[in-house]
């Protein structure tokens, strides 16, 4: 087997075509983003809002385009020569932002790198948990020998950002901060970096691909909805990602602007705790209860069947989200046809609260992210009073992603929402890093901060990701996922939908599935 190099979407090339004319760059860019990057460590975090910063300087060994299929990156082909070992054939004459050249044993130390680098999410360990050794056959050549067959590692290594190898592996990340190791491959280089302030970006011009469009990218976090409309409006930004739903009908009213949406992989879900004791969970009165409820399946019924879903996407997403009944978006692999579709029934909620042994409900705080994804405050304030008709008084905490994000997984909290996207594409990415049983050298579990283990569930992941065959593959992620929503590992709520908005007379912007705000998708109108 060997991937060839693809082309970018047909969309972008017609596009860039006739919208550039051959031009090499054109003005400063403003892009107001509802959260910046964590640091400019680009094997720090593995949260989404870091690997979308990340990707506008540093680039990973294979890629993913708009719509999530795979593609070359900095490996242009690859191939399996033994049931244990892949071979990456880097793309020949790419150098760093420093003038370097990219050779195999930048990708080794990259790799090496990872686990050491890691930050509280557990950085992007369970991107490459599988490679038990990574070694140069030549300059060009990468050898990964994997633990046990490894089907998806092409997958996995969408997110393997690569760096110099003269950066030690040691090296904090406050030398990322300052710009003196944010060396990466890509279309900008970092100029200027500022914790929850801006970051700035400027042309690479030794780029292997396509010439940088813009002089400079000012990517300001503005973290408040209603601000970054507002930024939009007055001509501050001229371009903003996560476009609050409540705002799309004003913003396409308005002369000059134009809202680029699609659909996302990302889903809006309820975590319980599975801990034998949980903190944050009490007897109506007040009082400490005898168990977890959360452990018993009929209150996680009774949860799901108090959540209406409709609700939610039509009135607090404005009809741009719609009810989700998997914890992967319908149509991925590993998505399950048998799976039943969750539906809304207080009458069948109150009566499995009852059945558990807690016919008047009982108290939990409920936290939420507040500033990571479109609406996720008002849906966590929606899931009170939707709680409270079925017995569960829920004090609702909607909370700062810098925080929210360390807590959970610190355990601090017993019931949990924010979202959540299977970003290879593929059902195996969630299974193994969220529903499987957490391994504390990081291999499996390392995002399941819930204490949630189904020994069913993780035989079947782990088959899977052995399995070479495609078809067998599929089968054995599709049973996972089934058994995973028999379970209600966790509540879906709603499947997002990715919105941007900009100024039509500057640009146009290519909407990218995993909600990606990149410069090279904002391509100017003139």
């Amino acid at each position: 087997m060997k991937i060839l190099k693809l082309n970018r979407p047909l969309l972008a090339a017609l596009a860039a075509s006739t919208a550039l004319a051959g031009a090499a760059t054109a003005e400063e860019l403003t892009i107001g983003v509802r959260s910046g990057a964590e640091s400019m460590d680009p094997h720090f975090s593995a949260i989404g809002i870091n690997v979308s910063a990340m990707k506008n300087v540093y680039e990973t060994l294979t890629a993913r385009d708009d719509n999530l299929q795979l593609q070359p990156g900095l490996a242009e082909s690859w191939e399996p020569v033994d049931d244990l070992t892949w071979h990456f054939k880097l793309r020949e004459g790419v150098t760093f932002h420093d003038g370097s050249t990219l050779d195999a044993a930048d990708v080794v130390q990259s790799i090496n790198r990872i686990p050491l680098a890691a930050g509280p999410d557990g950085g992007l360990v369970t991107y490459t948990r599988r490679i038990v050794e990574a070694s140069v056959v030549d300059d060009l050549t990468v050898a990964l020998k994997t633990d046990s067959p490894a089907a998806t590692l092409p997958l996995d290594l969408t997110r393997l950002f690569v760096i110099p190898s003269e950066i030690a592996l040691d090296t904090p990340v406050s030398e990322f901060n300052s710009g003196a190791a944010a060396i990466g491959t890509g279309p900008y280089k970092l100029d200027s970096w500022a914790a929850k302030g801006d970051m700035v970006v400027v042309p690479n011009d030794a780029y292997w691909g396509d010439a940088a469009k813009w002089d400079k990218v000012t990517f300001s976090e503005i973290s408040n909805d209603s601000a970054r409309v507002a930024a939009l409006l007055s001509d501050r930004v001229d371009l903003i990602n996560y476009a609050p739903p409540t705002d799309v009908a004003r913003l396409r009213s308005e002369d000059g602007l134009e809202v680029f949406s699609g659909s996302s992989v990302y889903i809006f879900m309820l975590f319980p705790d599975y801990r034998d004791e949980t903190p944050l969970v009490r007897a109506k009165d007040g009082g400490a209860l005898d168990s977890n409820p959360f452990q018993d399946l009929r209150v996680r019924q009774a949860i799901s069947y108090g959540v209406n879903r409709d609700a939610i996407a039509s009135r607090v997403m404005e009809d741009l989200a719609t009810p989700a009944s998997q914890i992967i978006t319908e149509g991925f692999f590993g998505w399950s046809p048998e799976a039943g579709e969750l539906s809304y029934d207080l009458d069948k909620a109150k009566a499995l609260l009852a059945e558990a042994g807690y016919p008047d409900g009982f108290q939990v705080d409920l936290h939420c992210t507040s500033d990571r994804l479109p609406m996720d405050g008002d849906i966590c304030a929606a899931l009170g009073p939707m709680l409270a008709r079925i017995g569960i008084d829920a004090s609702v905490n909607a909370t700062p992603r810098a925080v929210y994000f360390p807590a959970q997984s610190g355990r601090e909290y017993s019931l949990m929402m924010n979202g959540w996207g299977s970003l290879t594409g593929e059902a195996s990415y969630i299974l193994s890093s969220m529903v499987h049983t957490k391994i504390e050298d990081g291999s499996y579990g390392v995002f399941n901060h819930f204490s949630y283990s189904n020994p069913e569930i993780d035989e079947l992941v782990e088959t899977a990701l052995g399995t070479i065959d495609e078809g067998e593959r599929k089968s054995l992620l599709e049973q996972a996922m089934k058994v995973t929503m028999d379970d209600l590992m966790a509540i879906p709520i709603v499947n997002l939908s990715a919105i941007w908005a900009g100024d039509s007379e500057k640009l146009t912007y290519l909407p990218r599935a995993d909600e990606d705000t990149l410069a090279i998708n904002a391509l100017p109108t003139q």
